[in-house]
């Protein structure tokens, strides 16, 4: 054999190099948050998943970018300005075993999709890339992963983990809004637009505006609940046969109260004026007598 056999790998010699490997880490690395994505809900249209991190499990890390971030950094685009930060870390596999495979049930190593929070930059990391090769089997075991993170971009995942730092991602995300309880709909076939300004309005069509305005968030009219949320509110609202209505869409409700104070949506990441939301489009065509959306066959001039 080419192999001298009085040379082995013996598991003493194996532990001695994991046990120095962890304080390394220790020592050197900086305490993260290693946070599991699960995946609670599907988008059917869109094929997308939708995802929550309920978890969150302190872990020691070694920053192996130790020159700083790596990726192509920040870049302008059409889409405006990209963050793509890249970071590789070293977690030690026996650590990983013992703080979160024993503690949640279904992961035996990281995972690609599962996110890192880094405290130093207050940034989460998406693991991209989970190298357990490296280095390549000293004295012929494996003792640590090195996860390739890329800074993420959070869209309609669910936060609540526990951690403060980590669950900010989407309360500030959120806006608190007052609940309104509406009755009768004055104008027919009307909704309100997300976003829009809402008045109050004396009497019924046609009152003239009090000095009291608000912005309206996710207002739509639910017929079922016969609810809508506002914020921003300036000025004194009135609620006894009193009604409200929408600046642009010129729907119109009575009010009968206010039904909750308390309430968090996901704030519209649309500005006020409704720039590329498809109803305004919509809006501003039929006021402007653009286009005709009721027409079903538009190029043909009706020969099909």
């Amino acid at each position: 054999m080419a192999h001298n056999p009085y040379f082995k790998d013996y598991s003493g010699e194996q532990n001695i190099i994991e046990d120095l490997s962890i304080e390394i880490i220790k020592t050197m690395g900086r305490d993260m948050i290693y946070i599991p994505r699960e995946q609670y809900d599907k988008n059917i249209l869109f094929g997308e998943a939708q995802y929550k991190f309920n978890k969150a499990f302190p872990l020691e890390m070694y920053i192996a970018s130790v020159s700083g971030f790596e990726g192509e950094g920040d870049i302008i685009s059409k889409f405006g300005l990209e963050v793509r930060d890249k970071v590789v870390l070293i977690i030690s596999k026996k650590r990983f075993n013992k703080e979160i495979s024993e503690k949640y049930d279904g992961i035996t190593r990281p995972r690609e999709g599962d996110l890192i929070y880094f405290p130093l930059s207050k940034g989460l990391f998406e693991i991209n890339f989970v190298e357990h090769e490296n280095p390549f089997y000293q004295l012929g075991k494996l003792y640590t992963y090195a996860l390739t993170c890329e800074l993420t971009a959070i869209d309609n995942d669910e936060f609540d983990t526990g951690e403060t730092d980590v669950d900010v991602v989407e309360t500030e995300r959120k806006r608190q809004v007052y609940q309104f309880a509406l009755s009768t709909q004055v104008s027919n076939n009307l909704s309100f637009y997300d976003g829009e300004t809402i008045f109050q309005v004396f009497g019924v069509t046609g009152g003239t505006y009090s000095n009291a305005t608000a912005e309206a968030v996710c207002s739509k009219y639910n017929d079922a609940a016969n609810t809508m949320n506002i914020y921003g509110i300036s000025g004194s609202f009135f609620y006894s046969s009193q009604t409200i209505k929408g600046k642009d869409s010129g729907a119109e409700f009575y009010v009968t109260g206010i039904t909750g104070t308390n309430v968090l949506v996901l704030i519209t990441p649309i500005n006020s004026t409704l720039d590329g939301d498809n109803e305004h489009i919509k809006q501003t065509g039929d006021s402007l007598g653009i286009y005709d959306f009721t027409d079903v066959d538009p190029f043909s001039e009706g020969s099909y």
